[in-house]
């Protein structure tokens, strides 16, 4: 029934096509001899030599009984837009083809008069050039006429294949509606059949596999949409289905440079991130070396793993985090961060998204350095501290192609009076249109911390990133 209803459909969407004329009965008497092109429960599409087409309530025509609406097309509100979207990029097309007409015809004349120019005698040079310049410009008009035909009829083809996706997706959705309806219908069976145990055990495997196979369609459709609007279907590393659905990333940064001195920076990131109605995952890393003359100035690791927790009617949220740090150069040899505390998204739209973070976090310094009066180092010890949080996340989708993202966060020590740390993150990422997920990216990444010998520590950084 549903293929029946679809192919009806497509038939009116697709082509259009009006059936035999009938007299149309105005409630004040007029009439008209129209042609039927479909129908809503309350309105009624019809086509007219001089008006066009035309639509009007069925409420305010006196002799609708007598019309012969039995085979004529009834549509839903949706596809009755789904209509109009087709006949509004069909129409681009046909105002773009009367432009091609129209700069075909100024190019020939432009080449008529060019000709003649052309053949006139040597002191007639600026018409020649004038001539020339125009015919040079129709030539433009009518390559630019012909791209925006084939612009229109491209915007024609995604829009039919939007709107074949968006039926099946809603086909999809409507069977796995129904197949965890028959689940929890043969569940409740399966209670009250306790006598008759393997044959209630058999229908709830069925039901369930029937609830599996309409999932899977359901997200075979959701692809198809994807596709149909030109955007990426996620399937995963190199398709293999690991991260799928995550939004991940990884990044290699290298450079170097040899002469009086010998120079190596190497830096690789792997991001990832997931998100639904109930919470996000946002995991975070990088590994970076420097050196000069085989001497190594920068070798360090960081983790960041972040989990929100969502509160349903309202912008306020839970987190917890945890961080590990190695860093070669650091007074300590190994950091571990485990915090939490309440969130709040202040903006969140497909342009902008702005929250901000308070909380505390339990910090552990691992065989870190200690110093005498006089600035010595004397032994390592292991540090417990307790730092405060307060921070904020922006970021700007400049567009599809590039979006850029800053985070700062302060931790006040609790444990020790006047310390503090704090950590600024930018970043820059530009899609390159040559290769899908391939992406330029650049990064500055700032730590400052009062409790270490050299507090400041700046990197920037340049990487081709791939997302997936």
């Amino acid at each position: 029934m549903i293929n029946k209803k679809n192919t009806l459909f497509l038939s009116v969407l697709l082509a259009s096509s009006a059936i035999s004329a009938q007299p149309l009965q105005f409630s004040n008497g007029d009439i008209l001899e129209v042609e039927l092109v479909y129908q809503t429960d309350k309105l009624l599409t019809f086509s007219h030599a001089v008006l066009g087409e035309q639509t009007i309530d069925k409420a305010k025509i006196s002799n609708l009984q007598d019309m012969n609406l039995a085979d004529l097309v009834k549509l839903t509100g949706t596809q009755v837009d789904n209509v109009q979207k087709v006949k509004t990029a069909e129409a681009k097309i046909s105002d773009a083809e009367g432009r091609v007409d129209t700069a075909e015809a100024e190019l020939i004349a432009a080449k008529v008069v060019f000709d003649k120019a052309k053949r006139a005698d040597s002191k007639e040079k600026l018409s020649r050039a004038d001539a020339e310049e125009k015919l040079v410009l129709a030539g433009k008009k009518f390559t630019t006429a012909k791209e925006e035909v084939k612009v229109a009829e491209n915007e024609l083809k995604v829009t039919k294949d939007v709107i074949e996706a968006e039926t099946q997706l809603s086909e999809a959705q409507t069977k796995v509606d129904l197949a965890k309806a028959e689940v929890m219908e043969v569940g409740e069976k399966s209670i009250a059949e306790e006598l008759g145990i393997v044959t209630a055990d058999v229908k709830v495997d069925i039901a369930e596999d029937n609830l599996n196979a309409a999932v899977q369609k359901n997200q075979e459709a959701e692809n198809n949409l994807k596709l149909a609007k030109g955007e990426k279907v996620n399937n995963g590393f190199m398709g293999s289905g690991w991260f799928k659905d995550w939004d991940s990333s990884l990044s290699i940064g290298l450079s170097g440079s040899s002469g009086s001195s010998v120079n190596t920076t190497f830096r690789t990131a792997f991001d990832t991130r997931y998100e639904d109605k109930k919470g996000r995952w946002d995991y975070k890393s990088f590994y970076f070396f420097d050196s000069e003359d085989t001497i190594t100035g920068e070798n360090q690791i960081n983790a960041t793993l972040v989990k929100d927790w969502f509160f349903e009617e309202t912008k306020w949220f839970a987190f917890a985090t945890g961080v590990y740090d190695w860093d070669q150069f650091k007074d300590w040899n190994h950091r571990f961060q485990f915090g939490g505390g309440p969130g709040y998204q202040f903006i969140k739209t497909d342009q902008w998204e702005f929250s901000g973070r308070a909380g505390a976090t339990l910090i552990t310094e691992f065989g870190k350095t200690q110093y005498d009066s006089n600035n010595i180092p004397t032994h390592e010890e292991n540090i417990v501290g307790l730092e405060g949080l307060i921070g904020a996340d922006a970021t700007w989708h400049i567009s599809s192609k590039q979006h850029f993202s800053i985070s700062n966060y302060f931790y006040p020590s609790f444990t020790d009076s006047g310390e503090f740390r704090n950590l600024t993150n930018i970043s820059w990422v530009h899609s390159l249109d040559w290769f899908e997920g391939l992406a330029l990216k650049f990064g500055i990444r700032n730590e400052y911390d009062t409790s270490e010998t050299i507090p400041n520590e700046f990197n920037y950084n340049f990487s081709i990133l791939w997302g997936f």
